[in-house]
Parts: structure tokens; sequence; C-alpha cells
């Protein structure tokens, strides 16, 4: 005889043994949506207008140096706290990932971005003077945040940094290489 303590109790343990089966696979999920940034005017797939920028020195960036390699964009402002504690880590990522190019882009005019890059030691190319390509062309309107690019120079996707780290907001590491990987994986590049 099954007393009505004894269903509870298998009944309790079947749902928690079904709601573990159906929410591990959601959260698994949810961990790995990012939210990409809202109203922009390029799409995954479009060519990424990288010929439209200049370096520190006003010289003109190529699109050549950039091809074969995936391009993580890292939109930045010297008036960003956060941008400045991520520059360290995307040195990191420079030097852990060959297969990839940093490349920051910045509507700072070219004197405050040379002396941002000088301060804070970038070991990437920095594209100042890009607020008209950001603002009005196309549309990014928060700091930090990135863009990938395929090695064709496409867009594959954006996210906003503080989705890349800790839980104190700031991209990490860790944070962004996991991305990367998942993107990779994906076989969105």
């Amino acid at each position: 005889m099954i007393s009505v303590s004894g269903i509870k109790q298998k009944a309790g343990a079947a749902f928690i043994a079904l709601a573990a089966f159906t929410i591990s696979p959601l959260l698994q999920a949810a961990e790995n949506e990012y939210l990409q940034l809202p109203n922009l005017s390029i799409a995954a797939g479009d060519k990424f207008p990288l010929k439209q920028l200049t370096d520190v020195s006003g010289k003109a960036l190529s699109e050549q140096q950039f091809q074969g390699k995936y391009v993580l964009i890292n939109f930045y402002s010297e008036h960003c706290a956060p941008c400045i504690r991520e520059v360290p880590v995307l040195n990191q990522i420079m030097l852990r990932n060959k297969d990839i190019h940093v490349l920051a882009i910045t509507p700072d005019k070219a004197e405050e971005a040379k002396q941002y890059l000088q301060q804070y030691a970038l070991q990437w190319p920095v594209a100042a003077g890009a607020d008209q390509l950001l603002f009005n062309q196309i549309g990014v309107k928060s700091f930090p945040s990135f863009a990938l690019l395929d090695r064709n120079g496409k867009l594959v996707t954006t996210v906003y940094a503080n989705q890349l780290g800790g839980e104190d907001g700031h991209a990490t590491l860790e944070g962004i290489e996991k991305w990367l990987r998942l993107k990779m994986r994906s076989g969105k590049l």
C-alpha cells in the first residue's frame, strides 16, 4: 500500500528531475545568449566600412591589413572608465589569439586617441575621429561595446562589453574569449 506522503515524495522527486532536465538546457542557452547592439544600420553579413577609418596619425586604414583574420572591434571613448579597464584584457587577447586582430574605434579626436594609446599602452591599431561613422552611419551608442568581423570583413555580431565579464560588469579575458569561441564554434565565422 502506498501512502499519500509516499506519492507526494515520488511526485516531488519526479518533478525535480523533470525540472532539472527541462531547465538545464534553458539555462545553458541563456548563458550563451548575448544582447546585440540595437538599431544599427549594419546587419550581420554586411561588409564593415573599415576603409572609412583613419589611424591616430590621420593615415587611412587598409582593409587588407585585417584580411584573413577575425577582427574584434572595440568601440571606446577616452571618457569611459570601463574602456580603460579593458585595455590590458584586450592586449592579452592579442597575445593569446594569433588568428584575431583587435581594432579600436573611437569618436575621440586623433590627438586624444594618440594620448590614450600611449598612456594605456594599447597594442593594437586605433581608428580615431570616427564620430560620424559611429554615431550617424552605423548607430553605435554604447561604450564599451564590441563587434566581431569574419575573415572577409563582414559583420558577424555585436555585444555590450558588460555581458563579457564578471559580476562587476567589466569585460574579462575569460568572458571575451568565451564569446569569441562560441561565435567561432557556432559556424557563424
